[in-house]
């Protein structure tokens, strides 16, 4: 049986004669929104420098999960208290259709996971380690672009939801920019990260839950990050701007075309 029960937030208000309406508010979701990805942007580069400052010596593992772990539980913490994590989309799914619209991910995934050129060069802890930073970073970004993102911009409509969150994701990506990578590799890391988040916004609208989105997101990075041997070995000097846009592009067009018919469907049964 499907749970009817109206999601009360501070994001809702209470009318004597409608009940409680969901999303009414649009302005403080906006609002909360926009201020979870500015925080996100001011997170990733100042809180690992202060832990490259407090742990001079640590290695990347252990950085990254420190400054990926804590961010995702305290986006969890934040977003408990002040909507609720179902309001913004971590319940149970209502479909397994969303395999469909993730087909390419998981095509990629497995191309990964079993390339002729995959290392699997790190021991058994340092393996378990970088699968929770996978996690870690599903959980965190995905929260934010398919779960907080998401809710300020339902009230517009499926296309303009799911591109404007794809377009911040892979502005976020832009951070890259800040580092020694190559502006190239960034730039089209940014592409990759959008066609990944139209696809990833597909997923969320066929399963009807955040819990979709973020297990492939963290299957996919963990998958890269072992086969690679580790983090800083995925970006060598074999990678191209064609191994990023390539894809990237695939996963837009994909994506889009997913999100059109579940549009449609959902026109249909409402007529």
């Amino acid at each position: 049986m499907t749970d009817t029960t109206p999601i009360t937030t501070p994001f809702t208000e209470t009318n004597s004669l409608n009940g409680t309406r969901e999303n009414m508010n649009n302005k403080k979701v906006m609002q909360f929104g926009l201020l979870v990805f500015i925080g996100m942007l001011i997170w990733e580069p100042v809180v690992s420098n202060l832990i490259v400052l407090l742990l001079p010596d640590a290695e990347l593992l252990p950085i990254y999960l420190i400054h990926k772990g804590l961010f995702a539980v305290l986006l969890l913490a934040v977003v408990s208290k002040v909507g609720g994590l179902k309001f913004f989309g971590i319940e149970r799914g209502s479909s397994w259709w969303f395999l469909v619209p993730a087909l390419p991910i998981l095509l990629l995934t497995a191309a990964v996971f079993f390339a002729p050129d995959a290392v699997f060069g790190l021991s058994t802890p340092a393996t378990v380690g970088w699968i929770f930073v996978a996690l870690f970073i599903g959980i965190g970004e995905e929260s934010v672009f398919r779960g907080v993102l998401w809710r300020a911009f339902e009230a517009r409509g499926i296309l303009v939801t799911a591109f404007a969150t794809s377009v911040l994701f892979g502005a976020m990506h832009l951070i890259g920019l800040l580092t020694d990578i190559p502006w190239q590799i960034v730039t089209s890391q940014a592409v990759f990260a959008f066609g990944a988040g139209m696809m990833f916004a597909a997923v969320r609208l066929a399963s009807g839950s955040l819990l979709a989105p973020i297990m492939l997101h963290a299957v996919f990075d963990a998958s890269a990050i072992v086969a690679a041997g580790g983090l800083s070995e995925m970006i060598d000097d074999t990678l191209t701007v064609a191994h990023l846009l390539i894809p990237g592009a695939v996963f837009a067009v994909w994506g889009l075309v997913c999100i059109l018919i579940v549009q449609k469907r959902r026109s249909r049964a409402q007529s």
